[in-house]
């Protein structure tokens, strides 16, 4: 149904004068008259008593006016909500990451969402990227942010990579491998701890160490919440690697050093935002998104004052 000639139905009845109803709609009178005809044409009945001084709705012209004032109501708030969700005033997002976005990303820009944009509703998942993948084709999330290197743009999925972030390897102040530069091998000595590496990233971890062993016995904790590992190594002899964002806090606050190495580790984070080609992204999603970007990137209030940490 057209809403215009409902409006125009709405119309006449409110007015009860086809010159008066014309006017309040910018309509000439002809053009009117042929709208509200056209409808009767279409839904096979008569909407208004004619003839009389004061036109006024027939029983069918009662019930689509009824129906009709509820509907252009709901049309109306329709064009406002999505004009509000547009000026990022309201709205629902659900989004995921992976453990290291989680390190790095859940503290800047849900504070600056909940601060800045506080109607906005948003919803996250924190797990490996296969699950979050499977989660975005149920279209439980509107996007993830994880890594990527075992993923491709393709039909179906649209992939934005990320900068990529250096990894070190970190261990509390005053540990023994921080005395002094010391070999990869020779980190073998010690505890390790990471989240988990996707296969190409730990089979150049372990190439790097020239570790020899089963992969699956080189590390002492292998846990995908960075803030745990980052606690467990402040409180023990726990080697720890990962981008210097994803331990920020502690090492701001020096309770992590980074270890100095005869060999650099030249690996570093492959991180993308992963979302469904056929389906438009809404205004707060596209808006977390940039957030993201700046977080990492150091855009303006990349991270937000912090109080400082204590390693009790």
């Amino acid at each position: 149904m057209d809403f215009r000639r409902l409006k125009n139905v709405v119309a006449l009845a409110k007015h009860g004068s086809f010159a008066q109803a014309a006017e309040a709609v910018h309509l000439s009178q002809p053009a009117f008259s042929r709208s509200i005809q056209s409808l009767e044409e279409d839904l096979g009945v008569e909407l208004f008593n004619r003839g009389q001084r004061k036109i006024t709705p027939t029983a069918y012209g009662k019930l689509v006016v009824s129906r009709g004032e509820r509907m252009l109501i709901e049309i109306a708030s329709l064009k406002r909500d999505v004009g509000r969700m547009r000026a990022y005033e309201f709205g629902e997002v659900a989004i995921g990451l992976g453990p290291i976005p989680a390190a790095i990303l859940v503290e800047p820009i849900f504070t600056r969402i909940t601060r800045d944009h506080p109607a906005i509703r948003t919803r996250v998942e924190i797990t490996h990227w296969r699950n979050l993948l499977r989660l975005l084709e149920s279209d439980e999330l509107d996007f993830f942010i994880g890594d990527t290197r075992e993923l491709v743009s393709g039909d179906r999925l649209v992939i934005d990579a990320l900068p990529e972030l250096p990894f070190r390897m970190y261990a509390r102040k005053n540990h023994p491998a921080t005395v002094q530069k010391i070999s990869p091998h020779e980190l073998l000595r010690f505890a390790i701890g990471s989240f988990k590496l996707p296969d190409i990233s730990l089979a150049e971890f372990t190439q790097w160490l020239e570790f020899e062993g089963d992969p699956n016995t080189l590390f002492a904790v292998q846990c995908d919440n960075l803030r745990a590992l980052e606690r467990v190594a402040i409180r023990s002899d726990l080697i720890v690697i990962g981008p210097q964002l994803g331990f920020r806090e502690a090492i701001e606050n020096q309770l992590l050093e980074e270890i100095e190495l005869t060999v650099p580790l030249n690996m570093t984070t492959h991180m993308g935002v992963v979302r469904l080609r056929e389906r438009m992204l809404a205004p707060g999603a596209e808006l977390l998104i940039g957030m993201a970007f700046e977080a990492l990137t150091g855009g303006p209030e990349a991270f937000p004052p912090s109080q400082t940490m204590g390693a009790g």
